[in-house]
């Protein structure tokens, strides 16, 4: 009985070997990638959702004079993700203020294109990609594909937070509390 369990287990144990290096073989997007794109999907369309909400008369409210305007602090977030996209292809932007002045509609539809791009980028590549080391694009450390990509995610949920500030502030009730409420 001793040896048909441990043949058993055995047997159990390639077969869960051969089954992992097969996901991790594939050659389109597994798992990783969709544990990525759907805390990705709903963050960027929080974001959306917010700059939609907010009238295009209140794009230069700010809460303090020393803060950035609403529409300032959505074209940031795109400059955000902007140099997550560039630091992946290897490219530098230049910085600067051309965009403060953008009007509702430009900014929304920057947003939407900058978080598409980005999500293109990642959404294509295989578990393996994901796990290779890579530059960060801030500071020198090196981190996973993965690891990454979840810098920019991290900072569309820090603006996220900032932003219904600007919301409440302005009697709006923020898109995803007014959607739980029905």
């Amino acid at each position: 009985m001793k040896n048909v369990t441990c043949a058993s287990l055995l047997f159990c144990g390639i077969m869960a070997a051969v089954t992992a290096s097969s996901l991790f073989a594939q050659g389109s997007a597994t798992g990783l990638a969709k544990e990525l794109m759907a805390p990705w999907e709903r963050a960027t369309a929080d974001i959306i959702d917010i700059a939609e909400a907010m009238p295009p008369e209140r794009y230069d409210f700010k809460p303090t004079p020393d803060m950035r305007t609403f529409g300032d602090q959505l074209v940031h977030v795109a400059g955000v993700v902007q140099r997550f996209i560039d630091a992946a292809k290897g490219t530098k932007r230049e910085a600067g203020d051309a965009h403060k002045t953008m009007p509702k509609a430009e900014v929304v539809t920057l947003l939407k294109s900058t978080f598409q791009e980005a999500q293109g980028m990642f959404a294509s590549l295989t578990d393996a990609q994901l796990l290779e080391p890579v530059k960060y694009p801030i500071g020198e450390r090196m981190v996973t594909r993965y690891g990454f990509w979840m810098g920019p995610l991290y900072q569309l949920a820090n603006h996220h937070g900032q932003l219904i500030v600007y919301l409440r502030l302005s009697g709006i009730v923020p898109p995803a509390t007014a959607r739980r409420a029905r």
